[in-house]
């Protein structure tokens, strides 16, 4: 008797091939310009926004086979900590409110972008970012990946003052210490 599970997240488009502009993998330029098309277009993502106090909601709007698009909605405290896309690139748009994201640098402070609604960015799979919360009931912000995000790396500062990369789950809300509360438990096992 075969069993057939249900996916954990199911997107809400069945296309975006007004947007997408070939097949197979997209590069960051393409997908920054495919996130603003997604964020100029409220009746895609508005009815993906969340108002939750408790945690940042992340919303699955679209995938394929060689990408993923995704709705993320920010409420006051909320943020990722510093993280990369493994071997992802990534496009993103501000579609509501206002984030800030900041980009780590050795030895010097990191920089620091305030954006605002039409603000966007793009990022090869080596871009090392956190985002964060500023203003909006939500902030609601697009991203768009190429290949689809199945693993990130977080960043920890280790009491030692060494800084450690940790692999996570893609599809996992970035937290502060996702190895200590066993989330990578069996991830690795199918590899």
């Amino acid at each position: 008797m075969a069993s057939t599970a249900e996916p954990l997240f199911v997107p809400a488009l069945g296309s975006l091939d007004d947007l997408v502009p070939h097949e197979g993998f997209l590069d960051s330029d393409e997908l920054e310009e495919i996130a603003r098309g997604i964020a100029a277009r409220p009746e895609l993502w508005r009815p993906l926004a969340r108002v939750d106090r408790e945690r940042r909601r992340y919303e699955l709007l679209y995938e394929d086979d060689r990408m993923d698009a995704w709705v993320l909605s920010w409420m006051p405290g909320q943020a990722t900590g510093f993280h990369d896309h493994y071997i992802s690139s990534v496009g993103l748009c501000l579609a509501q409110g206002t984030v800030r994201e900041d980009q780590m640098r050795y030895g010097i402070p990191h920089v620091e972008r305030h954006l605002r609604p039409g603000d966007s960015r793009r990022g090869d799979p080596s871009y090392i970012h956190r985002v964060r919360y500023e203003d909006g009931e939500p902030a609601v912000t697009i991203h768009v990946y190429s290949p689809r995000l199945d693993w990130v790396g977080q960043y920890r500062l280790g009491e030692d003052g060494i800084v450690r990369r940790e692999p996570s789950p893609g599809r996992n809300e970035l937290r502060p210490q996702l190895i200590s509360e066993g989330a990578l438990h069996g991830a690795l096992e199918r590899f």
